[in-house]
């Protein structure tokens, strides 16, 4: 997931890993957002559903 910070505009990226971890903690805790770092510190709140479309999606067996 790419991202530029609302306060001083720099890129950065989330992990696939960082993406899950962050949405099993919204789960788990009822929190509406989630505080991802700019490199220089900066909290950026995303919601869970930001995250949810930004996570690889997984692909079920098929059934035979």
């Amino acid at each position: 997931m790419h991202l530029s910070c609302f306060r001083c505009q720099t890129s950065f990226s989330l992990k696939k890993e960082e993406i899950a971890f962050a949405i099993e903690a919204l789960r788990e805790s009822g929190d509406a957002h989630y505080d991802a770092r700019c490199p220089r510190g900066h909290a950026n709140r995303l919601s869970l559903e930001q995250l949810e479309r930004a996570a690889p999606r997984t692909e079920s067996p098929s059934e035979e």
